[in-house]
């Protein structure tokens, strides 16, 4: 029997763009095993229920107070124990988390052979996000197959000295994961939130303005944070035809943040819990705009014709700045403020949907190219 190719995932943004290509090599007969460090627990758990998979092996990394020297220790060490029990002919990782870093180091120290979905991503700045930047360049240094989304990543890593026969551009397999569930949600087939549905349906027979905001990264904490909130708070208070959503992430950083900032008594603010992946996608169709500091959204929302401010320094999706679809703000209350002032006099169908990030056939493409490489 053909020796396996093992996904490793660890976080709901990993899941949410690496369990497509699972599926994908499921499809095509493909031996395929899937690990999960679960660096995130229910989060993570979250995303293997709605897309109806369950890991091969679970690592059960997550403790509370965990941090980096403790996971990048555990899940080597652990995951060490995977690879000699299955023998893998190829290690496929996932963007630039520490299970990546730590996955794609222990191969590379069993001489088991590294693929890297979404390589070629950069700020130019090791601290911004950190320890991300860090993570992807460590494991550009190790992969022997890197999988760049767009045509900037993949001249990022040929500035590096990558072999130009071991890059493709394929697209993120994220939009995959965006054009599957945008067809679920639109065609009823999957249930949405009562209370989420609820909220933006009231919000739109009222011709209120729907905002999704996130915020979340450690490069903020402190003062960056309270400047966000700062500016969201002023905005709302000056506009009561809007709605923001805000899914608060429950690290304390960020909950302190919203405590000392008031911006949860702002009435016109909708603060909830971490969102399931299809309730956050089903926002993002009815979203007039976004506000964000996530990286995956800022490719779900322009793929999907949505104007983001995004809410960092430092950016590794240059194209939608590029292109005009995205408004790189940082944490800078003045430059925050004006953005959502733009945003909030646009009209309607001036966004166009866009394949900058992806045209949703990044998976199958990623098997074409591996069955071809490894003759399988």
């Amino acid at each position: 029997m053909q020796r396996p190719i093992l996904l490793v995932v660890g976080t709901r943004a990993e899941a949410i763009k690496l369990v497509p290509l699972y599926i994908a090599f499921k499809k095509e007969n493909i031996n395929t095993l899937l690990c999960a460090t679960f660096q995130h627990s229910d989060l993570l758990q979250q995303v293997f229920d709605i897309f109806k998979v369950s890991p091969d092996f679970n690592l059960d990394v997550m403790i509370e107070g965990q941090d980096l020297f403790y996971l990048q220790r555990t899940i080597m060490e652990r995951v060490r124990e995977v690879y000699q029990k299955v023998n893998p002919i190829l290690v496929l990782v996932h963007g630039d988390t520490t299970t990546t870093m730590a996955a794609a180091l222990a191969a590379f120290y069993m001489n088991i052979p590294t693929g890297h979905v979404e390589a070629g991503l950069r700020t130019g700045n090791m601290r911004s996000p950190f320890p991300e930047e860090l993570n992807r360049k460590l494991v550009s240094q190790i992969a022997d197959f890197h999988f760049a989304p767009t045509a900037f990543s993949t001249a990022n890593l040929l500035s590096e000295g990558v072999d130009r026969n071991k890059v493709f551009c394929t697209g993120n397999t994220v939009v995959d994961a965006l054009f599957w569930m945008k067809d679920l949600i639109l065609f009823g087939q999957i249930k949405i939130d009562k209370i989420i549905e609820d909220i933006v349906n009231k919000t739109k027979s009222e011709n209120k303005k729907i905002i999704l905001l996130t915020a979340h990264r450690r490069e903020s904490f402190g003062p960056g944070l309270l400047r966000i909130f700062s500016s969201i708070k002023k905005f709302a208070q000056l506009h009561e035809d809007v709605l923001f959503i805000y899914p608060k992430h429950p690290n304390p950083n960020v909950l302190g943040a919203i405590k000392e900032s008031g911006i949860s008594d702002v009435k016109n603010i909708f603060m909830t819990d971490s969102l399931l992946y299809k309730d956050l996608i089903y926002i993002l169709l009815n979203a007039d705009f976004i506000a964000t500091d996530s990286g995956g959204i800022q490719e779900e929302a322009v793929s999907l014709g949505k104007h983001v401010i995004v809410l960092r320094d430092v950016t590794e999706r240059w194209e939608g700045v590029w292109d005009g679809s995205e408004d790189l703000v940082g944490t800078n209350e003045k430059l925050i403020l004006s953005s959502l002032e733009k945003c909030y006099h646009l009209k309607k169908g001036t966004e166009k949907m866009s394949s900058i990030y992806g045209d949703g056939n990044s998976c199958n493409r990623i098997v074409s190219i591996i069955r071809k490489k490894l003759n399988l």
